[in-house]
C-alpha cells in the first residue's frame, strides 16, 4: 500500500465518523473529550434546548460521566418530560465523542410495571407465555401454577385476540381460588407483548349479590329511590295524592284447604309473579302481599301526576284481569278444578305515605282512611270485577269506560260511597266484534248487550269445542 492510498483510506474513514446528516430524525450530537457540544442535528437541537447548552458548552455530567467509564449499556435521560436512550460511543483517536439518542417514552410508559402496585400487573407475550408479574399477581401465579416463560390459561388469551380484532373491549371477569378478578387486557403488538392489569372484585360482587337479594324485598321503585339518594332510609313520612289497589282471589281460603302445600306454594307464587310483573310495568309500588291479596299504590315515590298515575293504576287492573285467562289453563293443566276469580278495589285519596317502624326496622307503606276505603271497595267486588270510587272515576273517565253503579255502606265511613265498574279503555269496551269465517261466526255489541251471564256460559261451551281442534 502506498502512502497516497493510506492518506485517501483515512480520509474515508474520517468523512464516514464526520458524517451527521441533519435528516436523521433521531438526535446525534458530538462532543469532544471534555464535554463541549460540537455538533448537533435538528432532532438533537430539542435535546440541548433541554439542557440549556449550544456549541461550546458542556453537556450535562452525565453524559461526561458516562464517557469516560466507557460504559457498553445506553444512558437513559429525561428532557422536558420525555425520556431519551443515549448511546455514547467514544472516538478518542479523534478527539470527540458521538451521543445517539433514541425517544423511548412511549416504551417507558407501556413497559412500566412498579412492583409496589397494589394491584395484580401481568405482561405475557403474544403466544400467552408469561413475562413478568409484580408480588400483588404473585398470587395469581401460583393459582394458575405456572412460572415465567410458561402458558397463562388460554381464557386470556382468547380475550386478548377478540381485543386486537376489534370484537370485544370489555374487563374479563374470572373467578381465581375464593376470589374474582376483573382483568383489562392490553394487547401492545406493536412490542409483542399484552399487558394484564387486574383488579380484585371479590368484595364488589359480594355487595352486588347481598343489593340483589335485598331487591326482592323491594318494589324497583322504592329500591331504587333508596339507592339513588331520592328516599333516605329513616322514619319519614308525608301527605300525598295516591291511587291505592287492592285484590284478592275471591274464595282462596277453600282452594287451600283443597291443595296439598308444595302445589299451593307453586300455584300462588306464579300467581303473585305475574300480578306483580305487571303492576312493575305500569310503575306501581307493590306494597306488600298479603296471602294472596296484593297491595299496590301509584303516586310515590315516584309519580307522574294524580291523573295519569289514576289511569296508570287502571289499565293494570284490566291487564291483570286479562292475565287470568292465561294462568286458569295453568292452573287446570296442573289439576286444580276450582275457579280463579280476582277482585280489585281501586281508590284516589290523600294519604300518608313514607317509611314507617321502629329506628331499628322500617316499613315503607302508606295508611290512611284511602288504603282502607280501597280495601273495602275490593272486598264489595264481584268476581273479576274492578271497582272504583268516584274520586277515581273522575279522573279517569276520560280515558276509561266505566259504569255507574249503586252506592255502598263502607264501614268507619259516615256518608254512602257512589262506586263504578271498570269496562274498558274508552272506544274499547263498546267496540263491536264481527268475525266470520268457515264454520265460524260471531257478532257482539258490547251497548246492548243483556243476560251477560248467559252469553259467557255459550262461549265458554264455544271454547271448549275450539279447544278439542288445538
Amino acid at each position: 500500500m502506498t502512502t497516497l492510498q493510506t492518506i485517501d483510506e483515512l480520509q474515508k474513514q474520517l468523512d464516514s465518523v464526520l458524517k451527521f446528516p441533519d435528516q436523521n430524525p433521531n438526535p446525534v450530537l458530538k462532543i469532544d473529550l471534555n464535554g463541549k457540544l460540537l455538533y448537533k442535528n435538528n432532532a438533537g437541537k430539542k435535546i440541548t434546548n433541554s439542557w440549556g447548552v449550544d456549541l461550546d458548552d458542556l453537556v450535562p455530567e452525565e453524559i461526561i460521566y458516562h464517557s469516560k467509564r466507557k460504559l457498553m449499556e445506553p444512558l437513559e435521560l429525561v428532557c422536558d418530560n420525555k425520556t431519551f436512550s443515549f448511546h455514547i460511543v467514544p472516538v478518542p483517536e479523534l478527539h470527540f465523542i458521538c451521543i445517539y439518542g433514541t425517544d423511548i417514552t412511549a416504551m417507558k410508559a407501556i413497559t412500566k410495571f412498579p412492583d409496589q402496585n397494589p394491584n395484580p400487573v401481568l405482561k405475557i407475550d403474544c403466544e400467552g407465555r408469561l413475562l413478568y408479574f409484580n408480588e400483588a399477581a404473585s398470587s395469581i401465579q401460583k393459582a394458575w401454577g405456572i412460572q415465567i416463560g410458561e402458558q397463562v390459561p388460554t381464557l386470556i388469551l382468547k380475550a386478548s385476540y377478540q381485543l386486537s380484532s376489534n370484537l370485544k373491549n370489555d374487563p374479563l371477569e374470572i373467578e381465581i381460588k375464593n376470589k374474582t378478578y376483573s382483568f383489562h387486557i392490553v394487547p401492545v403488538p406493536e412490542f409483542g407483548f399484552i399487558n394484564i392489569y387486574g383488579t380484585d372484585i371479590t368484595a364488589a360482587k359480594d355487595n352486588q349479590t347481598i343489593l340483589l337479594k335485598l331487591t326482592k324485598y323491594f318494589s324497583p321503585q322504592v329500591y331504587e329511590s333508596i339507592f339513588s339518594g331520592d328516599l333516605e332510609v329513616k322514619i319519614q313520612t308525608k301527605r300525598k295524592r295516591l291511587t291505592v289497589f287492592f285484590s284478592d282471589i275471591k274464595g282462596f281460603s277453600e282452594i287451600t284447604e283443597r291443595l296439598e302445600p308444595e302445589v299451593l306454594t307453586e300455584i300462588i307464587t306464579d300467581y303473585l309473579t305475574a300480578m306483580t310483573n305487571i303492576a312493575v310495568k305500569y310503575g306501581g309500588t307493590v306494597d306488600k302481599y298479603i296471602g294472596d291479596a296484593i297491595m299496590v299504590f301509584f303516586g310515590d315515590p315516584k309519580t307522574k301526576g294524580p291523573k295519569e298515575d289514576a289511569i296508570s293504576c287502571v289499565e293494570m287492573a284490566l291487564e291483570m284481569n286479562r292475565k287470568l285467562s292465561e294462568i286458569r289453563k295453568t292452573w287446570q293443566a296442573k289439576g286444580i278444578s276450582q275457579p280463579l276469580d280476582i277482585r280489585i278495589g281501586i281508590h284516589t285519596d290523600t294519604c300518608t305515605v313514607g317509611n314507617f317502624g321502629s329506628h331499628d326496622r322500617l316499613d315503607y307503606t302508606t295508611i290512611g282512611n284511602g288504603v282502607n276505603l280501597a280495601s273495602r271497595l275490593e272486598s264489595n267486588a264481584k268476581a273479576n270485577q274492578i271497582l272504583i270510587s268516584e274520586d277515581t272515576y273522575l279522573l279517569i273517565r276520560d280515558s276509561i269506560q266505566c259504569e255507574k253503579l249503586d252506592k255502598i255502606n263502607v264501614k268507619n265511613i259516615k256518608h254512602p260511597i257512589q262506586t263504578y265498574e271498570v269496562k274498558g279503555k274508552a272506544g274499547e269496551a263498546s267496540k263491536q266484534i264481527d268475525e266470520s269465517d268457515d264454520g265460524f261466526s260471531l257478532f257482539m255489541d258490547p251497548t246492548v248487550l243483556k243476560n251477560v251471564k248467559q252469553k259467557k256460559a255459550m262461549l265458554e261451551e264455544a271454547l271448549n269445542i275450539l279447544n278439542r281442534y288445538e
